[in-house]
């Protein structure tokens, strides 16, 4: 995951650029709740595959003064109707999104708490940094009974914890993982109905082709994945989509533009898999973009991706919801 970067913009729009930001800033009384904002200008033409149905920009902090930033990902708990959030300085959150016409209009906090070690406290500097998160949970609609499968970089790890953060075992580091760069890790995790968890290495680990990654599974099935065209492209979540796989995926190498591309995977005998562009957005052409990171699939097949601040007050936390045509 890039730190301590800034979201791209082309050379010479200088103007447009300080436009945007005064637009975008919070106004009075505004500075602790999402806020609707617009994903690109009135002229940008929307990709035929998708349709955006509505973005927020949401606060540094919640009203109880919780940090909403360096968020990593999002899981979907559809029969609670919640979205759990975690953040790479090692916090969960939970929140329950509102649509106005199907479109994204609010979003409104539950309760935030920090990710704990065994002793019961909180994870600190690289141990906290979280990158992923996979629900497993009864739908009973009951808060407080699911599991969350979460997996780290830097430290590389899965680890299952309850909601408020307690750890349920002890971590589990797979094998897949060795071999990757230090901030590169296990990015990307879902539940697949038949494979079980399926996590994904950001970029290529050593010993692999570049411009390729690994798929794999705690019960040892591998698959070669393919990163997009755009130079940089790294993969940052996966979610599913019925038997097949979505991923999302972030290219940042400046001057070039920043690129986010959308994909659909099918997963054939290991290692092999069919994958096709369903979307790619360019702040080259037009797209207010940022550090997008996080990835989630509704019950009604909407998407909904986050992205990380990495913390930076020139990046926004952007929850950002997409409707497959």
């Amino acid at each position: 995951m890039p730190r301590n970067t800034r979201p791209y913009r082309r050379a010479g729009t200088l103007p447009t650029a300080l436009l945007l930001i005064a637009t975008l800033m919070p106004l009075p009384g505004c500075a602790e709740r999402a806020r609707v904002v617009p994903l690109a200008g009135d002229d940008v033409t929307p990709p035929a595959r998708v349709e955006h149905c509505g973005t927020l920009s949401l606060p540094g902090r919640w009203p109880d003064g919780s940090p909403v930033n360096g968020l990593s990902d999002l899981a979907w708990e559809g029969d609670a109707g919640l979205l759990h959030m975690v953040s790479d300085r090692g916090w969960l959150h939970r929140a329950r999104p509102r649509f106005e016409a199907e479109h994204l209009s609010g979003l409104s906090p539950i309760d935030s708490h920090r990710l704990r070690n065994t002793d019961g406290t909180p994870l600190e500097g690289s141990a906290a940094d979280a990158e992923s998160l996979s629900l497993r949970h009864d739908t009973n609609g009951k808060l407080g009974d699911t599991e969350l499968w979460i997996s780290f970089e830097r430290d590389h790890r899965l680890q299952r914890f309850r909601p408020d953060g307690t750890p349920l075992a002890s971590p589990i580091r797979p094998d897949q993982a060795t071999g990757a760069a230090v901030n590169k890790g296990m990015e990307a995790m879902t539940r697949h109905p038949e494979h079980g968890l399926v996590l994904g290495l950001e970029s290529p680990p050593r010993g692999v082709a570049p411009k390729e990654t690994r798929l794999f599974t705690l019960g040892g099935q591998e698959w070669r994945y393919p990163l997009a065209a755009p130079t940089g492209s790294a993969l940052t979540e996966l979610t599913v989509d019925g038997d097949d796989l979505l991923a999302l995926e972030r290219a940042f190498a400046p001057p070039a533009p920043l690129v986010i591309s959308l994909r659909r995977i099918r997963l054939g005998e290991p290692p092999e898999l069919d994958v096709e562009t369903l979307a790619s957005f360019s702040s080259g052409d037009g797209w207010w973009l940022d550090n997008m990171e996080g990835l989630t699939r509704l019950g009604d097949g909407r998407l909904l991706l986050l992205s990380d601040d990495n913390a930076s007050p020139l990046q926004r936390s952007l929850l950002v919801c997409l409707r497959p045509r």
